[in-house]
């Protein structure tokens, strides 16, 4: 891929102020839109979000398939409990996930998998792994285990942090 000096004035970001640490907040999130928005296009068809996919995912693969908490669904998901319940109540409509009382803590859900739910991730799988691949293939192959290490780090001592 050949290097671009993209412009981003029309973004509202102006590098030549020398305020880095501001233009990779907001080209991190320019660039965080334009993925979102290709992988729900995607999604969209087979009646899906971007964050209900990754629900069904956190479901059939956390803890070995034993489902997992509705409180840990909204930290991975990154969304409030309001939205995490309203996201879990139409994936159950939809026959996708179950949801159970924790039978060690009866304040806890733990949201498991369905078959239907499986056959519909192991029906979008492959070409969301091969958007996905895609995407990612838009970088530079030399700089990727850079910006993946980069942001691993990153996240790592964000996480740190709470």
């Amino acid at each position: 891929m050949e290097t671009k000096n993209t412009n981003l004035r029309p973004y509202g970001i102006n590098p030549a102020k020398g305020r880095r640490y501001e233009n990779i907040i907001y080209v991190l999130a320019l660039v965080y839109n334009l993925l979102q928005a290709r992988v729900e296009k995607y999604l969209l068809p087979h009646g899906l979000s971007a964050v209900q996919f990754n629900l069904l995912m956190l479901a059939a693969y956390q803890n070995n398939g034993n489902g997992i908490s509705q409180v840990e669904l909204s930290k991975r998901l990154i969304a409030s409990a309001s939205n995490i319940t309203k996201l879990v109540e139409k994936s159950v409509r939809g026959g996708w996930i179950t949801r159970q009382t924790n039978p060690h803590s009866r304040r806890e859900n733990i949201i498991c998998i369905t078959p239907q739910g499986q056959a519909l991730i192991d029906k979008v799988w492959p070409e969301y792994d091969k958007l996905v691949r895609g995407l990612t293939e838009k970088i530079p192959a030399q700089s990727r285990p850079q910006m993946e290490q980069i942001l691993r780090d990153w996240f790592g001592a964000l996480q740190e942090e709470k």
